[in-house]
């Protein structure tokens, strides 16, 4: 079983709330967060999280970020356990559909241009999850007091700080930081990065918008998370401590626990290693 947990937040600057977030079946809609904690058995069918970060002006970044979600729920509610190549390609189709519809949408509402959104998609597939990427939303995973970035950020200063050229300190401060090389939306050929990792017993999954990552460093995302009670409390500190220092852009966070005996036991170097799949094409 996994249990997943969802918030979202509008933070302490902007109007509107521009993210939007999947579990599964469920979109945040109206709601800042899940009613309950909820349960899943990926045994039987996989699991999908997606986190979407809307851009474009308040109205068009939400209905960008709505329409990713919507679009995504809809293509792969039916996929039940296909073999992992086949789950790659649900996936990132559904992303490729997800572009086109906001695409069309921005031409059929010329006062929609430039609408777009990120969206950090990832399906569960027994004990191994794949991610989707599109943008600088992030998918984080936590083994013990160990974290790691799965997604690379897909922004000018993300790729400076993969090649070498500045740090991550650096990068923070960056005049160009927010400068993003892809989204949903924003053109028609899209580039999906693909990535995936060994799920094992006691681990955390953790998608979040960049209201969330920009605030709070993935180190104190690892020691709120494991301090917690349950994924709950995580979402609800993590939400908390990203307004807390000021709450710059909008927070989502989505945050899933693998308990279950029929996760595999951590390997013994306690590692957190990702492979992968496709990559988006460096500067």
């Amino acid at each position: 079983m996994i249990t997943a947990y969802s918030q979202t937040h509008v933070g302490q600057v902007r109007r509107g709330n521009e993210d939007h977030f999947l579990v599964v079946d469920t979109i945040n809609g109206k709601a800042d967060a899940l009613a309950e904690i909820r349960e899943f058995d990926s045994s039987k069918k996989s699991v999908i999280l997606m986190v979407s970060d809307g851009m474009g002006g308040a109205a068009a970044g939400e209905v960008a970020s709505r329409l990713a979600v919507e679009t995504v729920r809809e293509s792969v509610q039916t996929v039940k356990q296909p073999p992992p190549t086949e789950f790659i390609k649900h996936l990132t189709e559904a992303l490729h559909k997800a572009n086109a519809v906001i695409v069309e949408h921005a031409y059929s509402n010329p006062a929609m241009h430039g609408m777009g959104a990120t969206a950090t998609l990832a399906g569960i597939l027994g004990n191994e999850v794949f991610i989707g990427q599109v943008g600088d939303s992030r998918a984080y995973l936590l083994r013990g007091n160990e974290i790691r970035q799965i997604t690379k950020d897909q922004s000018f200063v993300g790729q400076l700080v993969e090649a070498g050229r500045i740090t991550e300190e650096e990068a923070e401060l960056h005049p160009r930081r927010n400068i993003i090389l892809q989204a949903l939306g924003s053109q028609e050929d899209l580039q999906v990065a693909v990535t995936s990792a060994k799920i094992y017993r006691g681990d955390y999954l953790l998608l979040c918008s960049d209201g969330l990552s920009a605030m709070v460093k993935k180190q104190e995302m690892a020691s709120e998370v494991q301090s917690s009670s349950d994924v709950k409390d995580a979402c609800n500190r993590l939400v908390e401590l990203a307004n807390q220092r000021g709450g710059h852009d909008n927070i989502t966070v989505i945050l899933a626990r693998f308990d279950d005996e029929e996760f595999p036991a951590p390997p013994a170097d306690n590692g957190i290693y990702f492979q992968v799949i496709s990559e988006f094409p460096d500067l």
